[in-house]
């Protein structure tokens, strides 16, 4: 993934966390039912591109190449 990619993965995960927290505090009747699932979306999302970016890390570490296409095989991206 790019850099530019996961920059805005994390921003997009942390204004949903951010969100939720902030429906969770702000809201009185319906608090619950728009702040958990928003809460829940956005730690979800950051917790996938920090769990990818750990995967990553680790296959470089290991040998590198891509998993299933081979060694030598580069990305077009």
């Amino acid at each position: 993934m790019s850099p530019t990619g996961i920059l805005f993965s994390y921003a997009i995960g942390l204004i949903f966390a951010v969100g939720g927290i902030v429906f969770l505090v702000g809201l009185d009747d319906n608090r619950f039912l728009f702040g958990i699932p928003y809460l829940l979306i956005g730690l979800v999302i950051l917790g996938g591109v920090a769990a990818s970016q750990r995967r990553t890390a680790r296959r470089e570490r290991e040998g590198g190449g891509t998993a299933g296409r081979g060694p030598g095989h580069k990305s077009p991206y």
